[in-house]
């Protein structure tokens, strides 16, 4: 730092020189602070008083999370990125501020914002029927489609009645073309893509509309849509470590973090590759996707329009068919006021989240390459928040409401919620723990209502005159902090009851098939005995090598459901992967005969 001398005249330009270089060393001080506060400070979904903050290292050693990349905005400017760990635990090359990671479902902000990019060119018909601006593809004509119309902002809203889309893993030397996936055609994992719901009606989450979102983008466009985004996208905001080209380059592949699974070992193919595109193909870090979040908050604020107009960013950052949706992007409203935008995703082995306030131009970006990164990712966002005071975001402290060890005795037990699903409540010292979200600690908070730090929602006993009848309400969030659906009750098990799925457990078969069997007998819509629980609940089984109470499962669907053809390849399936290639050609017959298109019966027949 420069030294002035007393006494001597000062030239006006080492003045402002010595000025500048002390503003900037307190600035940088001032990031360091609160880098390291941020690091020390990380915070649970539920605050509770007296619980003490958490640290990121021994959070990502929790999580067995290898590396994380953050950055943190602030007055629309990005005032620090840090990087975390490392790329690949097997290599343990340190993270670094270039380093790609998959961000998933953040993907769909970029190509949401690539089309409106094509709108305010006046290409693209935002409410028009998405079939006439398509080319080289179009939506397959059915029932559905001739009750409503496709439009590109259907597409963007999730409210297009676009089929459910699985965001499937591809490596390298089996990634579909995007015109492959539309069609269902190898190597493409499942069937074509058509509307199921009447367009315009209702939300559902779809990566098969942004499929087709990508498919018109393309089309209208006269370009790949990696190469449309990189243009209008990527290089007008200096995004110079993103991209969406598929399967990358060699050259990429060298500054790309590897996926790695829930205990922290990397994937057999370190990158896997999601098709769609822009549903879920994008590579990027932390400071590039903090420019493009940037560039969001200042659109909406007016203060640019290098990619958008302001009018146009107001329509993709508010709620449409859906309140908590916008176009790409997921809305936050808290107090009735919408406050916040933000999106979470995976790929195989990857996990990132976003978050920005809607008006006053902060916000943050975090990066995971670990199938567990998304409770890690809201706990660092809430210690962003706090150190940053971000309005409204962290909720309200829990104060802690002491209980009898004479309830505390009565709660311990187990619970049915529903007719093949329990949870357990634990008695370790005097206190209360759900054998759920890693065996949580319950804290009572005061008239039989307990939470936990590390799941949003509630557990809350109640106990009439009997105090052996006791009931609970069970409302907890997903792993991704969701309330998909109301409480729900559960009553306090016998000691010696068992449900179906326990007799499976334990290998007794025909117990557990005489209980679904009474279920559906007296309730044939009850969601346990249904089609796609029972086939999840087979799969569950085959994973874990489990071959006879799988085929067990796929049976008694095939019973339950005889004109399914999804059901019969599921058995046939199951009947392959125990070397009974005979009953597997049987079921695949049956499969292909109730449903001719099923490309992937016709393919396994070949192959047997």
């Amino acid at each position: 730092m420069p030294r002035i001398a007393m006494g001597k005249k000062v030239s006006p330009i080492i003045f402002i020189l010595f000025i500048s270089v002390l503003i900037m060393r307190c600035q940088n001080q001032s990031v360091h602070r609160e880098t390291a506060d941020v690091e020390k400070g990380l915070l649970p979904d539920v605050l509770i008083e007296g619980e003490p903050a958490l640290d990121l290292k021994e959070r990502m050693e929790y999580y067995h999370v290898p590396g994380v990349s953050i950055a943190v905005i602030k007055d629309f400017k990005t005032v620090w990125t840090r990087s975390y760990g490392v790329m690949d635990a097997e290599t343990d090359h340190p993270v670094e501020p270039e380093t790609k990671f998959n961000v998933g479902s953040l993907s769909k902000a970029v190509a949401s914002l690539a089309a409106l990019r094509l709108v305010d060119a006046g290409k693209i018909d935002l409410t028009g029927d998405v079939n006439n601006q398509l080319v080289s593809w179009k939506i397959p004509e059915n029932e559905f489609t001739r009750q409503g119309t496709v439009t590109p902002l259907l597409l963007m809203n999730h409210s297009s009645g676009a089929m459910f889309y699985p965001g499937f893993a591809y490596e390298r030397d089996n990634f579909p073309t995007l015109l492959q996936m539309l069609n269902g055609e190898k190597p493409s994992n499942y069937r074509a893509v058509q509307i199921d719901r009447i367009p315009g009606t209702e939300y559902n989450y779809s990566n098969a509309g942004y499929a087709i979102l990508e498919q018109l983008i393309a089309d209208v466009s006269g370009e790949p849509y990696p190469a449309y985004a990189e243009k209008n996208i990527f290089k007008v905001l200096n995004m110079q470590n993103s991209t969406l080209f598929q399967p990358l380059s060699e050259t990429a592949l060298k500054t790309t973090a590897a996926g790695h699974d829930v205990d922290g070992k990397p994937f057999p193919a370190k990158q896997y590759y999601i098709q769609p595109a822009a549903a879920g193909g994008l590579w990027t870090t932390a400071a590039d996707y903090a420019k493009f979040v940037i560039e969001l908050q200042k659109a909406y604020a007016g203060t640019s329009n290098r990619i958008i107009s302001a009018a146009l960013a107001k329509e993709m950052m508010s709620p449409h068919v859906s309140k908590q949706y916008g176009l790409g992007v997921f809305m936050r409203e808290i107090d009735g006021e919408l406050n916040y935008v933000g999106h979470m995703g995976d790929g195989r082995g990857f996990f990132a989240g976003f978050i920005s306030h809607l008006r006053d131009g902060y916000g943050a970006v975090v990066l995971t390459n670990s199938k567990n990164g998304a409770r890690l990712i809201r706990e660092i966002t809430n210690g962003i928040a706090r150190i940053y005071g971000w309005e409204k975001y962290l909720p309200e402290k829990y104060k802690q409401v002491p209980v009898s060890e004479t309830m505390t005795d009565q709660f311990q037990g187990r619970y049915a919620i529903g007719s093949d699903e329990s949870f357990e409540v634990k008695k370790e010292n005097g206190q209360l723990f759900l054998d759920r979200f890693d065996t949580a600690k319950l804290f009572h908070v005061g008239d039989g209502k307990f939470v936990t730090p590390f799941r949003l929602g509630y557990l809350t006993f109640e106990s009439g005159s009997d105090p052996d009848k006791i009931s609970a309400e069970y409302f907890f969030a997903d792993e991704l902090g969701r309330f998909i659906t109301g409480p729900r009750k559960g009553r306090k098990m016998h000691k010696d009851e068992k449900l179906p799925i326990d007799f499976l457990h334990s290998g007794q078969i025909k117990e557990a098939l005489k209980l679904y069997k009474k279920i559906r007998q007296k309730n044939p819509s009850d969601f346990y005995v249904s089609e796609n629980r029972l086939n999840s609940l087979g799969y569950e089984f085959l994973g874990k090598g489990k071959t006879e109470e799988a085929i067990a499962l796929f049976l008694l669907n095939t019973e339950f459901n005889p004109g399914s053809s999804n059901c019969f390849d599921s058995l046939a399936e199951a009947y392959m992967r125990k070397g009974d290639n005979g009953l597997a050609k049987i079921n695949y017959k049956k499969s292909l005969a109730l449903d001719p298109a099923n490309q992937n019966a016709a393919l396994m027949l070949k192959k047997l």
